[in-house]
């Protein structure tokens, strides 16, 4: 293997590192909606830390490998793919640190939301498991298919916001509309999640696609 390929396997293993620990992120964040445990919480927050730093080494070997090692046409779409990715996934790290701030200083949240609250953290980590695989495995048809699962919790965040109209008490429409605030760091970081699908489609094919 040539110095260019152990330097590139070693930025993406870089990269898929940080895509396990922002899937750790949003799975401690799911467990705050069923058990708001503060300790979970401030463990979420001081994830993003790391994240930041797992970025900054992604950048730096891409980087590295520009300048010293004059990486071809193949060479340079998986140096600009991993760069777009980090920070796509810096992006939906940061909405899990989003949920665990909304929850640290919030009661436990209503169960008539809950249970939205949980299948939608479940559907966005899937869709993030997914997409990290299509990359890892240059599965461009994978890549094509995943950004359909996004209108699921489009449809949930929608059911859920006819739910909250319906209550009659201002105080706790009021309260369960905030929660539903919230829920969007969920549907923000799945734009983010078909984005690493558009940057591996880029990669395996070397053309731009926008899925809109």
């Amino acid at each position: 293997m040539v110095k260019i390929d152990q330097e590139l396997d070693c930025m993406e293993a870089t990269l898929m590192k940080m895509g396990c620990r922002v899937i750790r992120m949003h799975e401690k964040a799911m467990t705050l909606f069923e058990e708001n445990n503060r300790d979970n919480a401030l463990a979420v927050i001081q994830s993003d830390e790391y994240i930041n730093k797992l970025e900054e080494e992604v950048n730096d070997q891409a980087i590295s490998a520009l300048a010293l090692l004059a990486p071809v046409a193949s060479d340079l779409r998986r140096i600009i793919t991993a760069i777009k990715i980090a920070t796509e996934l810096e992006r939906i790290g940061d909405y899990a640190k989003g949920i665990a701030s909304y929850m640290i200083c919030h009661d436990a949240i209503d169960s008539s939301v809950c249970e939205y609250a949980v299948e939608m953290e479940r559907q966005n980590i899937s869709m993030l498991e997914n997409a990290l695989e299509s990359y890892e495995k240059r599965d461009v048809e994978a890549a094509f298919a995943l950004p359909q699962d996004d209108r699921k919790n489009k449809i949930l965040l929608n059911e859920l916001k006819t739910k909250l109209l319906e209550k009659e008490d201002i105080e706790t429409y009021r309260h369960l509309f905030s929660i539903s605030a919230m829920l969007r760091n969920i549907e923000r970081s799945e734009d983010h999640i078909i984005n690493i699908c558009e940057h591996t489609i880029f990669l395996i094919k070397g053309q731009h696609y926008d899925f809109g």
